[in-house]
């Protein structure tokens, strides 16, 4: 039931207030209106018909700061999300997003100035970064639309920046076998990732009991990651276990390091024991990764282009889309596509010269037929 009552302020103008209970049997009000058929007009608007139609939003839900809800929705998220994920959002959360609007009520933020923010961010930092952050902000504002606090969110329509995905890199087979001899201790790693398609948390996560040289299979059931100083284990980037062809030259590669060794022991150790170190490419970056392109003479790559060159490898040699997906833990085909369509596209031009090949006499002799 809603009812109004009238008052005056200290100058003597007279103003409104309706008052109402919310669906949870509170009492409300709200203030400052001019006259009862104002204060009529928004009631039936916003009281009435909303809780008629199971729209109704508290007025003062608007008045929430966006700071305490965002820690609430990092930490509401904290248990479905991957460790390094949970770790870059709340980097980008500290850095990002609560100096700016952490201070800030629910309902006064602007649209425009969420676009302006993103468009700021985006001149200083990558897409990936930008996106990252502005998807936290709507995110909160999604979390607190469903909690009823308010109708809409100014992070509805924002233009983001667009992410330049790198160009695929893929060395060849002979390029990668010279880099996997200079690799020395680690040239079985270099041919997991660049025959067998393996991500790096994925390869370097692998037990020797994952290697099954009978069925020349790589059971690939975890991935680690490295969050801040720690490595944590975790599922792979499916969150599902695979089976990966065992290639011939990886399973000689990896029969001399396996055996006398228990099953649970890590495959690939790092050179102070443990997880192998994520490796990176650059005049910073002096690792054993590093060296082995300076001693091979192949172009520096980044360990995940080994990835790529796995693909491009398996494409070449035939194998179908299916297959390659697989292999390479992609959720669908579909993606599997969309990655690699360079590669796809060339086998266009194989297909072209094979059904040539295949029809061209078929055609010649009918037309030949047809001219009698």
């Amino acid at each position: 039931m809603t009812s109004y009552l009238q008052y005056r302020l200290s100058n003597g103008e007279v103003r409104w207030r309706v008052l109402w209970y919310d669906p949870d049997h509170r009492k409300r009000n709200k203030s400052g209106f001019p006259t009862k058929k104002a204060a009529s007009q928004w009631a039936a608007k916003n009281v009435t018909t909303a809780m008629n139609e199971g729209q109704y939003v508290d007025p003062q839900g608007g008045k929430a700061h966006i700071g305490p809800l965002g820690d609430e929705w990092v930490e509401t998220h904290r248990s479905v999300w991957k460790p390094s994920y949970t770790h870059s959002i709340e980097v980008s959360w500290r850095v990002h997003v609560c100096p700016k609007w952490g201070r800030r009520r629910l309902s006064d933020v602007r649209h425009s100035e969420v676009q302006r923010w993103v468009s700021e961010l985006g001149e200083k930092k990558s897409a990936t970064v930008t996106i990252r952050a502005f998807g936290i902000l709507r995110g909160i504002y999604e979390a607190a639309i469903a909690d009823g606090r308010i109708v809409r969110s100014p992070c509805d329509n924002v233009k983001l920046p667009r992410k330049s995905r790198p160009v695929p890199v893929y060395l060849t087979p002979e390029q990668l076998r010279s880099l996997a001899e200079c690799s020395g201790a680690y040239g079985p790693l270099i041919l997991v990732l660049g025959l067998c398609g393996l991500r790096w948390g994925e390869a370097t996560a692998l037990a020797v009991g994952d290697v099954d040289f009978q069925r020349h299979r790589l059971h690939v059931s975890k991935s680690v990651t490295k969050v801040g100083g720690d490595f944590v284990l975790g599922t792979p980037k499916s969150g599902e276990a695979r089976d990966v062809p065992l290639f011939g030259p990886v399973a000689d590669a990896l029969r001399p390091i396996c055996e006398g060794r228990d099953a649970t022991e890590l495959l690939f150790r790092g050179e102070h024991g443990g997880y192998v170190q994520p490796v990176s490419i650059g005049r910073n970056h002096a690792s054993w990764y590093t060296r082995a392109f300076e001693l091979s003479g192949v172009p520096p790559i980044r360990a995940h282009d080994l990835r790529h060159t796995a693909a491009s490898i398996a494409v070449h040699s035939g194998a179908n889309v299916k297959a390659i997906q697989r292999m390479l833990g992609h959720s669908s085909a579909a993606m599997t596509l969309d990655r690699y369509a360079d590669l796809f596209s060339e086998d266009l031009d194989l297909l072209i010269s094979e059904v040539d090949t295949a029809v061209s006499s078929s055609f010649v002799n009918g037309n030949k037929r047809n001219s009698l």
